[in-house]
């Protein structure tokens, strides 16, 4: 019979006036943060949690604005998520941490890479916030969007923000469309980011996870950038999945994720 695995837990916790709702799979520590990308949250974790076979304690948090914990004070930044996650660590009496990041947390995952908080290893499952060197010049949509927004600009501010709030509801992204008032500069801040200069200063061992078929970040050449900036790293593509490769094909993505978070390093 397979083992049986600790039960998931849904914990409550806070960082000063923050609060932050966070899955937790008990075991040994040091543990394993996981970090969920945009619109989603911990529960998109949950096969991933109840897979793993690595006895270690498991941490997945909702970030603020997403899953069970409140936007709070707002104005969230890849920065800014970063430090909370680092004194939430910190308030958990954690000194050291393996940290698997997807997506938009892939792109936090980078940040608290290169901090002053690093975990002592890193896998990065199809992160944002990597822009390719040739990035492709806008589509024609986007910059009619951008020449739109800007020429609002000439309106009372009444209907400006009127105008440009019809005008992402009909031309913004479905990331954009679904996002909340609080939360799409956010996105914003996200899209327009390059993390290049933090992921050259990662030397810690990481692992690279990508879906051959990613139509959100495609393996090229999101991938490759990301390769040439972590030229130590190991990429492992999973040849039919898409953006989501711990859903995909759960269980050989457990399988990785448990040889990186065992391995003596």
């Amino acid at each position: 019979m397979p083992p049986v695995r600790p039960s998931l837990t849904r914990t409550e916790g806070s960082v000063g006036d923050q609060h932050v709702s966070f899955l937790e799979r008990p075991g040994a520590d040091p543990p394993v943060l996981l970090l969920h990308g945009w619109g989603a949250s911990a529960v998109t974790f949950t096969p991933l949690l109840e897979g793993m076979a690595t006895p270690r304690r498991l941490l997945a948090p909702d970030l603020p604005g997403f899953g069970e914990s409140p936007v709070g004070r707002g104005g969230w930044t890849t920065a800014a998520y970063a430090d909370l996650l680092s004194a939430w660590l910190g308030g958990l009496r954690v000194q050291r941490y393996s940290l698997l990041g997807h997506s938009y947390g892939g792109a936090l995952a980078i940040r608290l890479s290169a901090g002053d908080f690093p975990p002592d290893r890193l896998l990065l499952c199809a992160p944002s916030g990597i822009r390719p060197e040739a990035a492709a010049s806008p589509s024609l949509r986007v910059r009619a969007y951008k020449g739109l927004r800007g020429a609002a600009g000439a309106l009372p501010p009444g209907p400006r923000r009127r105008f440009r709030s019809w005008l992402a509801a009909r031309m913004g992204s479905r990331d954009y469309r679904a996002a909340s008032l609080e939360l799409r500069p956010t996105l914003v801040a996200a899209v327009r980011e390059d993390l290049s200069p933090l992921a050259r200063r990662i030397t810690l061992p990481t692992l690279i996870v990508w879906g051959s078929n990613d139509p959100e970040l495609p393996l090229r050449p999101h991938a490759e950038r990301l390769r040439a900036l972590l030229p130590g790293s190991e990429l492992v593509v999973f040849e039919g999945s898409g953006h989501f490769p711990f859903l995909d094909q759960a269980a050989r993505f457990a399988a990785v994720a448990d040889a990186l978070m065992d391995a003596e390093l």
